[in-house]
């Protein structure tokens, strides 16, 4: 696991603009979409962003164009040909993953970071495969947050109030706290949540953290600040 630092660098760091040359992004070719007639999205985000991919083999890509499938954990990316490609997540060191300027130009709620690193890794977290890129929200010698974005696909009963009575994509998000002994606990962001779940030496000091920083913890940033702060202790 990268370490805590590195992760809020690269979180807040601007992107350098740069030209995809000679890009060799291992991948198969995407697939034609098999949920038409389907409500709601198996995507992250229904419009394409940017990010910045680290590969094995590749070494580090910026500025890709790309769209994350969540209801598979895929990565979709248009190569150097212009054609979308699935990566293949062999390869994949981590990617970080700009949310779309169409979203970023309506605004977005106070506290949402613009970009997202995602990584491997996490196969202690029940459901979690050990090849699944998940949200690292924070990481570090004491505690990591993760967060796991899926889109399920279910059907709705028929005496349900939904559009349609057929199949349909339903968006859910689950963090997940791990100790330093990976010790994990499902959480939610809030506050008196991740305080909760916190070893009981460290809740008064994390009581303190929040109150002395005036920390809202249902902000994603106001919970890299947290977490920063308490892998410092």
């Amino acid at each position: 696991m990268k370490k805590f630092l590195l992760i809020a660098g690269l979180l807040f760091t601007q992107f350098a603009e740069a030209q995809i040359s000679n890009v060799n992004l291992n991948g198969v070719p995407a697939r034609l979409s098999g949920f038409e007639g389907v409500d709601g999205s198996p995507y992250l985000f229904e419009d394409w962003g940017k990010a910045e991919i680290g590969t094995t083999n590749a070494g580090l890509k910026q500025n890709v164009s790309y769209k994350f499938n969540i209801h598979d954990n895929e990565l979709e990316v248009i190569n150097e040909a212009g054609n979308p490609i699935f990566l293949n997540k062999d390869f994949v060191e981590y990617a970080i993953l700009e949310r779309p300027a169409s979203l970023l130009a309506t605004g977005v709620p106070a506290g949402m970071l613009p970009k997202l690193l995602f990584q491997k890794g996490f196969e202690m977290v029940r459901g979690i495969e050990g090849d699944d890129l998940v949200n690292v929200i924070a990481e570090g010698k004491n505690y990591t947050l993760i967060r796991k974005f899926y889109s399920d696909l279910v059907t709705p009963p028929k005496n349900s109030y939904a559009p349609t009575q057929g199949k349909m994509f339903v968006f859910e998000e689950t963090f997940y706290l791990i100790d330093k002994n990976e010790k994990v606990t499902s959480v939610k962001s809030k506050t008196n949540s991740i305080i909760g779940a916190l070893d009981e030496a460290d809740q008064e000091p994390a009581k303190k953290i929040v109150k002395d920083n005036k920390l809202d913890l249902n902000r994603e940033d106001h919970l890299v600040i947290f977490f920063q702060k308490m892998n410092e202790v």
